[in-house]
């Protein structure tokens, strides 16, 4: 039979233990919450998959977005880029995987000439954050029970919200659907970082 001071040395161990134990499985830390329409710049990551007419797209896409400036890069699946976008006040530059270059104004126009991709690049850095287009009328839109958008009609787009689960940063939302005549985008944000970060 073990001794007493034997039997408080085993306690103290296990005490000790159980408390390391309890410190690894601590929550983790409250994810920062933000006021979408203070976002001015931003990073997201995540998973896309464009559908023109009948063909399909899958891949993944790195976009940051300041007010001056939007850099977009589109990967395939395998992570491999398909294209290097980029527009500033100077105009838009797209770099397909072969290493070409394409100018035009802006990179509606460029990514429609080139890819045949219809982007939406006017509404979508407001679209993505869960905020109207404030410069096109809004034609119908509802909200959630948390007073989030849910579904969003604006110049010739319908957006939905799927999923606002924090991905980096809670107040934005994590899963949408961009539906126009020509183009229908799936994002999935698995990391935003806002302020330029």
């Amino acid at each position: 039979m073990p001794s007493r001071r034997g039997h408080s040395c085993w306690v103290a161990a296990l005490a000790a233990l159980l408390l390391s134990s309890c410190a690894a499985l601590q929550r983790p830390a409250p994810v920062p919450a933000v006021d979408a329409a203070s976002v001015e710049a931003f990073q997201l990551d995540g998973r896309i998959t464009l559908r023109v007419k009948k063909e399909g797209y899958p891949g993944r896409v790195r976009w940051q977005h300041s007010p001056n400036v939007d850099e977009l890069w589109f990967y395939s699946p395998l992570g491999a880029t398909v294209a290097q976008l980029r527009q500033d006040p100077s105009g838009a530059v797209l770099i397909t995987s072969d290493g070409r270059e394409h100018r035009a104004p802006d990179l509606q126009q460029l990514t429609f000439e080139v890819l045949g991709w219809d982007l939406p690049l006017g509404g979508l850095p407001y679209w993505v954050r869960g905020l109207a287009w404030p410069e096109a009328p809004k034609d119908e839109e509802s909200f959630d029970d948390q007073g989030r958008l849910k579904q969003l009609s604006q110049a010739g787009w319908e957006v939905s919200y799927l999923d606002w689960a924090p991905a980096g940063v809670a107040g934005l939302p994590s899963k949408l659907d961009v539906q126009g005549e020509r183009l229908r985008l799936r994002l999935l944000v698995e990391k935003w970082s806002v302020g330029g970060g």
